[in-house]
């Protein structure tokens, strides 16, 4: 799970980066949370990738929005405390939690 959720956010940068970067001001990486992602083709997203994404689309929005933003934008904890003005231990309690209720559902291959 550990070596996904790496991967994906590598590939998530790389994309980024090609773009021409994130904006911390304005994450438009959220415009895809719930359903298809903006950067991908379906034909570029392998069977893992998609269940990865149906996952994260299980979440809450708000805790969508966290890891999306600490795990494709790159966020730091400490940015996403100052910006969303939420304690930077809740932070990392939520994105904990997101990770394992992510990595229950990639075990179920639902």
């Amino acid at each position: 799970m550990t070596w996904l959720v790496a991967m994906a956010r590598n590939r998530a940068i790389d994309i980024v980066r090609k773009r021409g970067g994130a904006s911390f001001d304005e994450p438009d990486v959220l415009e895809g949370a719930s359903g298809a992602p903006a950067p991908l083709s379906r034909r570029e997203m392998t069977e893992e990738l998609k269940r990865l994404l149906t996952c994260l689309g299980r979440l809450d929005p708000e805790k969508q929005r966290i890891v999306l933003l600490a795990y494709y934008s790159g966020w730091s904890r400490d940015q996403l405390a100052q910006k969303l003005d939420i304690p930077v231990n809740t932070i990392k309690t939520w994105l904990r939690r997101s990770l394992l209720e992510i990595r229950a559902c990639m075990g179920n291959k639902a």
